[in-house]
This record gives structure tokens, sequence and C-alpha cells, in this order.
């Protein structure tokens, strides 16, 4: 199966489609990376070098992959970051030519737009676009606690409300919603809540001790998700691998002293998770 991911590209480190091809292909898929932008870096690190692409090219590589026919085999296209307006009406461009060439074809959108305790990081306006246009095409979101509150106005704080914030999601198009660094009762524990409008589950594993939380494990989760759910078809046991995959990952990165997350260290947990977090109804 095919996978077009259109996302930003750091040189060094794992994020945006460095944090989201490998897996993919580690899983099994055909993975067709545009990349928005090529940095040195990721950019909370000072001194990183690079440029934005911009609509042009994510719309032109689009347009040789029709003249290609190769649509027709896109199974899935996955966005995260996409750094100006232009830009996402061009990602939008995409899902749609995907879905026209393949009717069964999903899109799984990462509403990247901020976090705790940095905020609002994305250009004004992007916020808007992804409730007017993204959200309304997309078959699977990943949004983060934060942005999940942005999107549907709400705010979470117990699974009551994760689930009145989900069905909210839902009815602005998405038929699964997947919260993630979402935490319940604050109890040392953080995971993901899951809902695909007739179930919703949470799954949580322990936080482990990072000085600061790495980069790029919000597009790694996204990834991994479509991923298992693409090979399952199933919510609860999608999340259920995505949760012990990650978690190898992270559990590498924090044995590795390093910030960059240890992907290609832990591929094989990528490749057939070992570590079991259970799905539990809400």
């Amino acid at each position: 199966m095919s996978i077009l991911s259109i996302q930003s590209h750091v040189v060094y480190g794992h994020v945006g489609n460095r944090s989201a091809v490998f897996p993919l292909e580690r899983l099994g898929f055909d993975v067709w990376p545009v990349n928005t932008v090529q940095f040195s870096c990721n950019t909370g690190i000072p001194g990183w070098t690079g440029s934005a692409f911009g609509a042009d090219h994510v719309s032109d590589i689009v347009r040789g992959l029709e003249t290609l026919g190769v649509l027709s085999r896109c199974e899935a296209v996955l966005s995260g970051y996409m750094g100006s307006v232009e830009t996402g009406a061009a990602i939008m461009t995409a899902v749609d030519a995907a879905k026209r060439a393949n009717p069964g074809s999903i899109y799984c959108c990462d509403p990247v737009m901020g976090d705790e305790p940095e905020g609002v990081y994305v250009h004004s306006g992007i916020p808007e676009f992804i409730a007017a246009e993204a959200l309304p095409r997309a078959d699977i979101i990943c949004p983060n606690v934060f942005e999940a509150e942005m999107l549907s106005g709400t705010r979470i704080s117990s699974s009551r409300e994760a689930a009145e914030t989900a069905d909210i999601l839902h009815g602005m198009g998405p038929r699964v919603v997947v919260i993630t660094s979402y935490r319940p009762d604050n109890d040392g524990r953080m995971g993901f809540f899951v809902s695909d409008g007739t179930m919703k589950r949470t799954v949580v594993a322990p936080v482990l001790p990072f000085p600061k939380p790495p980069k790029g494990s919000g597009d790694l989760a996204s990834a991994l998700f479509l991923a298992y759910y693409l090979k399952a078809g199933n919510v609860s046991d999608a999340m259920e691998a995505t949760i012990g995959a990650l978690y190898a990952v992270l559990e590498a990165t924090l044995a590795s002293g390093r910030e960059d997350l240890a992907i290609v260290a832990a591929q094989e947990s990528i490749a057939s998770p070992t570590r079991k977090y259970k799905a539990e109804p809400v």
C-alpha cells in the first residue's frame, strides 16, 4: 500500500517526514514523501538553517504524480505542519486528487498548531483553515489536547470532557478522532483518547522522566496510528500498537541521553510492538 506524506523535513533529527517516512516503510508501506520545507534541524534549536518550499512546490509535485497516473494506488494521505494557509490549500488539493483517483483512500490529518507550554506556534489563519477545510475532508485527525481544545472550543480535564470534545470534532467531519498527550486525572500516565463515533477508548502508559519532551513524537504517533489502522482496520488494536511502539522509541531515546527520537534504534519495536498497554472503555 502507498501513502502520500506531506510534511516538513529536517536533515538532522526526527520531526515531520523524518519521523513518519522510515517507520511507515518499516511497517511495509510504500511512502511518497512531499517535503514542505527542508531545514537543518527543528526550528526549536538555535542556529537552524534552511528554506520553506511553499505551496507551488507541493502543487507541482502532486501534478507530477497525477501525470504519472499513480494516485489510484494511494491508500492514504498524511499531513502535518502546513506552514501557511496557501500550503494548506495545496495539501487539500492533493487530498481531493487522491480521493478522486482512489475513492477508498483516506486522509489522516495531524492538525499541528501548538502545544503546552508554548501555545500557538503557527501563522495566523492556519487554525481557522484547518477547522474549515482540513477537518471536513479528514477521515482521521490526531490533535494533541491543546489542539483538540482549540478546534472544539472546549477544555479537557476529564474523560467526560474528552468524550464531549471528540463528539464535537466528529461533527466537524472526521470519523476517527485520536487525542494525543491525554493525561487521565494527572495520575502519572499519558497516552491517547480515541473515538470512532461508536465507541470511545483510552490507552495510557507511565510518563517517562524526560527533562523536556523530545520533538517529533506527535508526528511519529500520527504515522504509526495511520499505519496500524490501515493494517488492522480496528481503532483499538491500532491504538494499542501505536502506544506500544511509541513507548519503545521513547524508552530508547531516554536511554540514549539525546533529545533526538531513537527511531532507528527502536525499529524492531515499530515492526513488532512487544509492550502491551490495553485500550480501556470510557
